[in-house]
């Protein structure tokens, strides 16, 4: 158990390291436009790629098996949008814990929730109308890089 929360709390302390400004130049491919951002996110998300910079050459994380699992699930019960985050731990990802239920406020290009009695703000680019990508900064090899998590939708 103590392994579970050790990993949950990992993985959000991870989210949690972004930048105070907003990403200059979120990648070379154009945002997409959509009608209602928040009706876009409706439906399941995969967790699909985990891509970052390095120097300016733009390359892809490995992902471990339990992280293909992760999935993010937007629903909207009277005219609230509510997040779930799903992980997934353990030897052979059998270890399966979510975030239940998160009210979440979708803007244009982000959104935001409390997690964990911090309110956090996540920047997002829609790709297609099948794929988008949240931005943030973390430490990896001992510096700041611009990562990019890319979900794609469920059917």
């Amino acid at each position: 158990m103590g392994k579970i929360i050790s990993i949950i709390l990992l993985f959000i302390l991870m989210s949690n390291c972004q930048s105070q400004q907003k990403n200059k130049d979120a990648g070379s491919k154009p945002m997409l436009s959509v009608k209602n951002d928040a009706e876009y996110f409706l439906g399941t998300w995969k967790f699909v790629e985990k891509n970052y910079v390095d120097g300016t050459e733009k390359k892809i994380y490995p992902l471990h098996e339990c992280m293909k699992k992760y999935n993010l699930v937007f629903e909207k019960e009277n005219d609230n949008i509510f997040l779930t985050k799903n992980y997934t731990t353990g030897k052979d990802c059998s270890i399966k814990s979510s975030s239940g239920k998160i009210q979440v406020t979708i803007n244009p290009s982000s959104f935001s929730y409390l997690d964990a009695d911090l309110k956090r703000i996540d920047q997002y680019k829609i790709l297609s109308p099948e794929m988008f990508s949240i931005l943030y900064n973390d430490i990896l090899d001992g510096k700041v890089t611009e990562i990019e998590d890319m979900y794609e939708k469920q059917k």
